[in-house]
């Protein structure tokens, strides 16, 4: 996991990565230093080698002084682009938990490959504790990722804050359905440990919809 970033870049700075990215997603190779002088109207090489000094610096591009073409973007991996994603914590797959004050304080990201995630949304990571999804392939230690939505449909897995005074009360990852004026969380474990909630329907907030399970093997 990785700290968002928040360094501004000046302008000259922001054009050069902008070109360096669209070059890139043209022509699968990163260009060189010259080609991108003239992109945006540079002619001195040390210019340039100045500017992408202060790319890398700011964690935005890796270089290889010992190659031509030696740099990449810091936000692919093994040739697969790669999206930042707010991480808010923990959620349950088993008993509620208490959800975050501000989730959007969060200062913390997960590195996600590009293609794991739709084009348009906003998206949030959780890390799973609890069995209760297993049969859903859902392990405990999991990664879920999450698209924010207000509604699901029945059957979806999703991740809901049971709103309640009582010691239910907080966020939980299970089955959504929709049972009229009750809604039903349903785990998919079958120990008997493991049984349904059922809250009255003005009582959940959907938080969003699980669309990705990330699993580091040891």
């Amino acid at each position: 996991m990785a700290r968002r970033a928040s360094k501004e870049l000046r302008p000259r700075q922001k054009a050069m990565l902008e070109f360096i990215r669209k070059f890139i997603d043209e022509n699968d190779y990163p260009p060189t230093i010259r080609e991108i002088g003239a992109a945006v109207g540079i002619s001195s090489t040390s210019v340039v080698n100045y500017n992408l000094d202060q790319l890398e610096r700011k964690g935005f591009i890796i270089r290889n002084r010992e190659v031509s073409r030696g740099l990449r973007l810091a936000d692919t991996q093994f040739g697969r682009r790669v999206r930042t994603v707010p991480f808010y914590g923990e959620i349950a797959a088993g008993e509620p938990l208490p959800v975050p004050d501000d989730p959007q304080l969060v200062d913390e990201a997960v590195a996600v490959p590009a293609d794991m995630l739709p084009s348009t949304g906003d998206f949030f990571a959780l890390k799973v504790k609890g069995q209760s999804m297993i049969d859903a392939l859902v392990d405990d230690g999991d990664v879920i990722l999450v698209r924010s939505q207000p509604q699901v449909e029945t059957k979806e897995m999703a991740v809901v804050e049971i709103i309640d005074e009582s010691n239910e009360s907080g966020a939980t990852l299970k089955y959504f359905y929709n049972l009229g004026d009750k809604v039903e969380l349903r785990p998919a474990n079958p120990d008997p440990a493991y049984q349904p909630i059922i809250v009255p329907a003005e009582k959940v907030r959907v938080r969003g919809k699980v669309i990705g399970v990330i699993r580091r093997y040891q």
